[in-house]
């Protein structure tokens, strides 16, 4: 049984581990940044980056500009956690229950995940349309989300693309990504000029079925039937 803060696992080859729980001080550390960073993501999606300033911020999350500064050593390094951490809820969002799912399924989740008009999205093309040029810390987050982006949109499309040549499906999947992933940050500014006019899941549909018809296209080259 577990007990004094262990967790003791089956003895089917995993090892004991040790969790230690945190402090008080940890605790209310964590609370402190987490209120911050939301703070800051709520103002910069209205206000914008040039617009948002850490008084604004101080205010809105009821911290002082001293605790924002001792979590954060600038403006831009605030920026990059709101970006980051509301990039990684959503992910998280999507994942949950998503390995059950059928890839056409996913792939209409992820669609009506973006209808909704995560945040994190918006303050990302802040920051890359606002300013002419984007610092370093900011720059080095917007690729780390679009990887990741790029990394589950490749999985997706394995599974959408997949039949009995997984290395085929797989090589399509990395050449198609990024097709996908341009026309998700065309539907998602369309659909936040026209909402009403843009059905971003029928958008999405649409692309599926045009990704299976060229992936059966590509499949039945010449080339490709000489192989079989």
């Amino acid at each position: 049984m577990p007990c004094c803060g262990r967790s003791v696992e089956s003895a089917t080859g995993m090892r004991e581990r040790v969790v230690r729980k945190l402090s008080r001080r940890e605790e209310l550390g964590i609370a402190s940044r987490r209120r911050i960073v939301d703070a800051a993501a709520a103002l910069m999606a209205e206000r914008g980056f040039a617009g948002t300033s850490i008084a604004a911020v101080s205010e809105r999350s009821g911290l002082p500009s001293g605790s924002i500064y001792w979590h954060f050593e600038s403006k831009e390094a605030l920026l990059a956690a709101a970006v980051e951490e509301g990039a990684r809820r959503w992910f998280e969002s999507l994942r949950g229950g998503a390995a059950s799912m059928p890839a056409a399924a996913r792939l209409d989740a992820a669609a009506i995940s973006l209808e909704k008009e995560p945040e994190f999205l918006r303050l990302l093309l802040l920051i890359a349309l606002e300013r002419r040029e984007v610092d370093a810390a900011s720059l080095a987050v917007i690729r780390r989300v679009r990887k990741r982006a790029l990394e589950a949109i490749q999985r997706l499309l394995t599974a959408l693309l997949g039949g009995s040549d997984q290395k085929k499906a797989e090589r399509m999947a990395r050449e198609f990504a990024k097709l996908v992933l341009c026309v998700a940050d065309g539907a998602f500014v369309a659909h936040h000029i026209d909402p009403r006019d843009t059905d971003i899941r029928g958008l999405f549909d649409l692309l599926r079925r045009a990704l299976t018809a060229l992936a059966r296209e590509l499949a039945d080259t010449p080339a490709a039937r000489r192989k079989r």
